[in-house]
């Protein structure tokens, strides 16, 4: 394999693993950091457990709901950006 690709490919890769460990940090952190005001919160106002579970609990689903988001809209750029795609594309747009 020739050198300017095993750099693109490696450079792709870190990338990759970047995106992943950040948004496993987001889908674990978030929640506990929400959770553990939740609980500050409780202790102060005596409702064990009321704010802890609602505020962890709304941050997970979010925390899910923004990974999918995100993973989506990359899949999609990244089936636009297709050769196959591209291809059709320009000919629709050279026929109409």
């Amino acid at each position: 394999m020739p050198t300017a690709m095993t750099q693109n490919r490696q450079f792709h890769n870190r990338q990759s693993a970047g995106d992943a460990l950040s948004i496993a940090f987001e889908l674990v952190a978030t929640p506990a950091v929400f959770a553990f005001f939740g609980w500050l919160i409780d202790g102060a106002l005596g409702t064990r457990p009321v704010f802890t579970l609602v505020l962890g609990l709304l941050t997970a689903v979010y925390a899910g709901w923004k990974a999918v988001r995100t993973y989506s809209d990359r899949m999609e750029a990244f089936d636009r950006n297709l050769p196959s795609r591209r291809v059709e594309s320009d000919s629709e747009a050279t026929d109409g």
